[in-house]
Protein backbone atom coordinates (compact mmCIF):
# COMPACT_ATOMS: atom_id res chain seq x y z
CA UNK A 1 0.00 0.00 0.00
CA UNK A 2 2.82 2.42 0.78
CA UNK A 3 4.26 1.96 -2.69
CA UNK A 4 0.96 3.20 -4.08
CA UNK A 5 1.17 6.19 -1.72
CA UNK A 6 4.61 6.96 -3.15
CA UNK A 7 3.29 6.89 -6.72
CA UNK A 8 0.16 8.91 -5.96
CA UNK A 9 2.04 11.54 -4.00
CA UNK A 10 4.39 11.93 -6.96
CA UNK A 11 1.42 12.46 -9.28
CA UNK A 12 -0.23 14.87 -6.84
CA UNK A 13 2.95 16.95 -6.71
CA UNK A 14 2.56 17.72 -10.43
CA UNK A 15 -1.14 18.41 -9.89
CA UNK A 16 -0.11 20.93 -7.21
CA UNK A 17 2.16 22.67 -9.70
CA UNK A 18 -0.71 22.90 -12.19
CA UNK A 19 -3.07 24.18 -9.47
CA UNK A 20 -0.48 26.77 -8.48
CA UNK A 21 -0.32 28.18 -11.99
CA UNK A 22 -4.11 28.11 -12.30
CA UNK A 23 -4.52 29.84 -8.93
CA UNK A 24 -2.18 32.69 -9.78
CA UNK A 25 -3.36 33.26 -13.33
CA UNK A 26 -7.15 32.95 -13.42
CA UNK A 27 -8.78 36.01 -11.84
CA UNK A 28 -12.29 34.49 -11.74
CA UNK A 29 -11.07 31.66 -9.47
CA UNK A 30 -9.45 34.19 -7.14
CA UNK A 31 -12.66 36.25 -7.05
CA UNK A 32 -14.85 33.18 -6.44
CA UNK A 33 -12.79 31.70 -3.62
CA UNK A 34 -12.20 34.99 -1.84
CA UNK A 35 -15.85 36.05 -2.13
CA UNK A 36 -17.73 32.81 -1.47
CA UNK A 37 -15.25 30.72 0.49
CA UNK A 38 -13.42 33.64 2.14
CA UNK A 39 -10.05 32.00 1.47
CA UNK A 40 -7.33 32.68 -1.06
CA UNK A 41 -6.82 29.87 -3.60
CA UNK A 42 -3.11 29.72 -2.78
CA UNK A 43 -4.04 28.71 0.78
CA UNK A 44 -5.88 25.72 -0.67
CA UNK A 45 -2.90 24.76 -2.83
CA UNK A 46 -0.61 25.21 0.18
CA UNK A 47 -2.72 22.79 2.22
CA UNK A 48 -2.62 20.22 -0.57
CA UNK A 49 1.17 20.62 -0.86
CA UNK A 50 1.69 20.11 2.86
CA UNK A 51 -0.48 16.98 2.88
CA UNK A 52 1.38 15.77 -0.21
CA UNK A 53 4.73 16.28 1.51
CA UNK A 54 3.59 14.17 4.47
CA UNK A 55 2.41 11.48 2.04
CA UNK A 56 5.79 11.67 0.35
CA UNK A 57 7.53 10.96 3.65
CA UNK A 58 5.18 8.04 4.30
CA UNK A 59 5.77 6.65 0.81
CA UNK A 60 9.53 7.08 1.23
CA UNK A 61 9.54 4.61 4.10
CA UNK A 62 8.75 1.74 1.73
CA UNK A 63 11.20 2.52 -1.06
CA UNK A 64 12.64 -0.83 -2.11
CA UNK A 65 14.79 0.25 -5.05
CA UNK A 66 16.53 3.39 -6.26
CA UNK A 67 13.70 4.42 -8.62
CA UNK A 68 11.15 4.54 -5.85
CA UNK A 69 13.63 6.31 -3.60
CA UNK A 70 14.29 8.92 -6.28
CA UNK A 71 10.55 9.35 -6.83
CA UNK A 72 10.01 9.84 -3.09
CA UNK A 73 12.82 12.39 -2.79
CA UNK A 74 11.62 14.30 -5.84
CA UNK A 75 8.09 14.37 -4.41
CA UNK A 76 9.37 15.82 -1.14
CA UNK A 77 11.60 18.37 -2.90
CA UNK A 78 8.81 19.51 -5.23
CA UNK A 79 6.29 19.76 -2.38
CA UNK A 80 8.64 21.61 -0.04
CA UNK A 81 9.81 23.96 -2.78
CA UNK A 82 6.30 24.80 -3.87
CA UNK A 83 5.16 25.21 -0.26
CA UNK A 84 8.03 27.59 0.41
CA UNK A 85 7.22 29.61 -2.69
CA UNK A 86 3.53 29.84 -1.77
CA UNK A 87 4.35 30.84 1.81
CA UNK A 88 6.68 33.54 0.48
CA UNK A 89 4.03 34.86 -1.93
CA UNK A 90 1.32 34.87 0.75
CA UNK A 91 3.63 36.53 3.30
CA UNK A 92 4.68 39.29 0.89
CA UNK A 93 1.05 39.76 -0.16
CA UNK A 94 -0.03 40.01 3.46
CA UNK A 95 2.69 42.54 4.24
CA UNK A 96 1.93 44.72 1.21
CA UNK A 97 -1.86 44.48 1.31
Amino acid sequence: MKIKINLWSFIISFVCIALFFIAISVQSIIDFTTTWLNIHPLNIVLGICIVNCVLGFIGLSEATNWKRLLRGFSTIIISLGLSGLIIFILFIGFMVG
